[in-house]
């Protein structure tokens, strides 16, 4: 469906002096988070990308998310209490306990994110929307635009650009604001129709799960890490994805699935001391944290050829490349260039 991209730039400052807790441990810490439209579509999309709550422990899917934090995180519940959350698998933990009554609404900034081999700091709200929407995650505001899914009861109250309160009197005067950029916050609770039903919706947590349910998507992008490669033609060239599900959950169909016979193999664990040598050590990202690697064997351990044809690098790195006139060594930007030279030099 159409998505217009609406840019939240007001958020609402929350203070909380409660215990913070890492893992459990009680830190006696004062913490401000900052209440985040952003934060909340990223977990709505680590849910569905997940399967929660009715995931599988073994299967996460960090891999191949668009950006991955850097742990710890800060964040905060509706109800103002402060955790401090580790790692990845703590994260999934976190969304598989939340309730309608008790979920994340806050995060502590400025965080960190690596996104194609980069570390990245995010400062504050306009930087994290500006990335989610980079990532093609769907925010609350481009869901609001689905009047078919579902129909507000008006009048309803909105946070204008200026931090003014507002009345909403109708469809026609919240589609204009949407369009134009002015909305920022929908104050809750407000009613809403759907088949005919009147729900009452409490919060943003609560909205989030009805366009769930109507984009039908909750469990879309949940795909075993079998190999059974397929490729589909893209404006950039043919693209190999290493199962069909993987392929749709990108939007592709069977329809765009082309051979792949064009695409040669990348073989990284094969070529990795054969081929070619890394100048240790490197860094690579697993479950959100940064690890560093100082041998052929420890980066083995971070490569998983069924998610990624090479390791999560923090780029740039070094890799020495075996050649008919000795070894040459090739300062690596990115995956597609580490890509690129095990193909011209290993195949």
């Amino acid at each position: 469906m159409k998505k217009i991209k609406i840019l939240v730039l007001l958020l609402a400052v929350s203070v909380a002096g409660f215990y913070s807790c890492t893992d459990n441990d009680p830190v006696e810490n004062e913490v401000v988070t900052s209440k985040s439209i952003a934060l909340r579509t990223t977990l709505n999309e680590i849910k569905k990308a997940n399967n929660i709550g009715n995931r599988n422990a073994n299967a996460t899917q960090d891999q191949f998310f668009c950006f991955n934090f850097v742990f710890p995180l800060t964040l905060s519940y509706n109800d103002g209490t402060v955790i401090t959350v580790a790692t990845y698998e703590g994260l999934l933990d976190v969304l598989t306990a939340e309730t309608e009554t008790l979920f994340i609404v806050g995060i502590a900034f400025p965080f960190q994110v690596q996104q194609e081999g980069a570390v990245i700091t995010i400062d504050n709200e306009a930087e994290f929307y500006a990335l989610i929407e980079d990532c093609g995650f769907s925010p609350i505001n481009d869901d609001v635009l689905q009047f078919s899914c579902l129909q507000f009861i008006f009048p309803i109250s909105v946070i204008n650009d200026n931090g003014a309160t507002i009345a909403v009197n109708t469809q026609a005067e919240l589609e204009s604001l949407l369009i134009a950029g002015s909305l920022v916050e929908i104050v809750f609770p407000i009613s809403v129709t759907q088949n005919n039903e009147v729900i009452v919706v409490n919060d943003l947590y609560e909205l989030f799960e009805l366009y769930d349910e109507c984009d039908g998507n909750t469990t879309s992008c949940v795909c075993t890490t079998d190999v059974n490669p397929v490729c589909v033609e893209t404006a950039n060239g043919i693209v190999q994805y290493s199962n069909a599900c993987l392929a749709q959950c990108d939007g592709f169909t069977t329809a765009d699935f082309v051979s792949c016979d064009p695409i040669l193999t990348i073989n990284f664990g094969n070529g990795l001391g054969s081929c070619f040598t890394m100048n240790y050590p490197v860094q690579v990202q697993h479950e959100g944290a940064l690890v560093t690697v100082n041998s052929n064997a420890e980066l083995l351990q971070y490569y998983f050829p069924s998610w990624s044809s090479i390791p999560a690098f923090v780029y740039p790195v070094t890799a020495n490349f075996n050649t008919p006139t000795g070894s040459i060594a090739y300062t690596i930007a990115n995956q597609i260039t580490f890509e690129a030279a095990i193909i011209n030099n290993c195949n």
